[in-house]
């Protein structure tokens, strides 16, 4: 019941697949009616968009696709939806090196608009991309996730997302989603592609953990920084709080505020949090997949929570209300 609850509730924000989907009744729908799934993330300005299907038997079953344009009006109909909208896409699957799907799309059209019930300014990337990679090649970046035995990379430079192409696995595979690395990498960038990076593999230091988020598991500690919100999508049944962690070179994590052992205890904190958050109504920022309050603060102690390379953000487990400081 424990993994189950969390499995629901606190379901990663960003997986790049789970158990196995059909792909070949998805090729059907794709070339049929439709293929139905929601945008998982889009960013105009690289040209990234990520689509996630799930099987609609099994919540579960799951799977996220890269989406490429096929015309014009596809490529200026994907910049008008954000995360979370639901849509249908027909096309169908590119032929290239990449683990990851890639889908060929010939039309796409919005199902339901997502409404978080907080409106919010279109995010606005700070990070300059690849302008700001192009003569360097060293920099640290957060693991924002590992599949296919760590043939799949992608990190988050300052605010953007990056994938990366892996040759050899066995140097990744092992990474956790939120720890801190440092690449050793060339920029691959193609006229009306996203700009992608590759490790510099034959090179000793192409990959240097800097910090483990495993090193922390089930150790007890304090986080303090801004409040953060998750409103409920259809990936997560209700408002998830968290705390960010600002970190160097411009990145930052967020440590959700849990207890899984008592669901009332769970309930009051949420009430608690989310009474802070409702003092203050539209004192927040646009995180980009997440709201940040510019007027509260908490400071939360208890047990860090990570035990899988892909779990969503690091937890903290509080065991009282009194380990939620809320300051404002």
């Amino acid at each position: 019941m424990k993994n189950f609850f969390f499995l629901v509730v606190l379901g990663a924000f960003f997986h790049l697949s789970a158990f196995a989907v059909d792909f070949t009744q998805i090729e059907k729908d794709l070339t049929g009616d439709g293929l139905v799934g929601w945008i998982h993330g889009a960013v105009e300005e690289q040209g990234l968009y990520v689509f996630t299907y799930r099987n609609p038997d099994d919540f579960f079953d799951y799977v996220q696709m890269s989406l490429v344009p096929d015309n014009d009006a596809v490529a200026k109909a994907l910049t008008a939806f954000s995360r979370n909208d639901q849509v249908k896409i027909k096309g169908v699957f590119l032929k290239n090196p990449s683990p990851q799907k890639h889908i060929d799309v010939t039309a796409i059209t919005l199902v339901k608009k997502y409404d978080s019930g907080y409106p919010s300014d279109p995010y606005g990337h700070t990070a300059k991309i690849p302008d700001e990679l192009l003569n360097i090649h060293y920099a640290n970046f957060l693991v924002h996730a590992v599949a296919s035995d760590g043939n799949i990379l992608v990190v988050e430079y300052k605010d953007s997302i990056l994938p990366i192409f892996v040759k050899n696995g066995e140097l990744t595979k092992n990474l956790f989603r939120g720890d801190i690395v440092r690449l050793n990498f060339k920029v691959q960038s193609y006229p009306d592609q996203p700009a992608h990076l590759r490790l510099n593999e034959s090179e000793p230091d192409a990959l240097q953990v800097i910090q483990s988020l495993s090193s922390i598991n089930g150790k007890p500690g304090t986080i303090e920084g801004s409040l953060i919100l998750f409103p409920k999508s259809p990936e997560i049944m209700f408002n998830v709080f968290a705390v960010e962690e600002k970190l160097s070179d411009g990145l930052s994590r967020q440590y959700t505020i849990v207890n899984f052992e008592n669901n009332d205890l769970f309930t009051q904190a949420r009430e608690k949090l989310q009474a802070a958050w409702d003092r203050h109504p539209g004192d927040y920022v646009n995180g980009r997949n997440k709201l940040v309050s510019t007027k509260i603060h908490v400071k939360v102690s208890g047990i860090f929570n990570d035990v899988s390379p892909s779990q969503a953000n690091p937890q903290i487990l509080f065991k009282s209300l009194d380990d939620i400081q809320i300051i404002e």
